[in-house]
């Protein structure tokens, strides 16, 4: 078994098979986004130290060219948008956006296979964006790509 087959969870590692269906896929029920691609939530990480909340996602269809972003980074800011918005207010106890418990963002990931955190990997197309959460939810951290 590789890495890819074993969960760390809660302090424990458990060896564990991947799917089938999934191969480095994580068992999370897949998210539909605008484009009409599916996102599978990786497990979210809040850092203290900068006051942002990474959330990961495993996009398969990201680096194929016959997907709606045909490999093209600039195609999945809507979808990643869309996430950021989307997913912030289900990470709290109470249903409040982090910002009203002092978080300032989040860094948005897409990524075509779930490797672990922090990993580079020349073989897995990766895609970041940052956000700051405002009056409106979430705004782009730096507004390069669009005017």
């Amino acid at each position: 078994m590789d890495a890819r087959g074993i969960i760390i969870c809660a302090g424990l590692t458990l060896a564990a098979p991947l799917s089938a269906a999934g191969q480095g896929m994580p068992d999370s029920a897949p998210l539909l986004m605008p484009s009409g691609e599916m996102a599978y939530p990786l497990d979210e990480i809040w850092d203290e130290s900068q006051s942002m909340i990474r959330l990961r996602f495993v996009v398969p269809k990201l680096a194929e060219p016959s997907s709606v972003y045909g490999g093209d980074p600039f195609r999945v800011f809507e979808d990643m948008m869309w996430l950021c918005s989307t997913q912030m207010r289900g990470l709290t106890d109470i249903g409040e956006f982090p910002q009203d418990q002092g978080w300032q963002g989040a860094i948005i990931t897409m990524l075509e296979r779930d490797i672990p955190f922090g990993t580079r990997d020349a073989d897995v197309v990766q895609f970041f964006e940052g956000f700051l959460f405002g009056m409106d939810g979430c705004e782009l951290e730096d507004d390069m790509y669009h005017d």
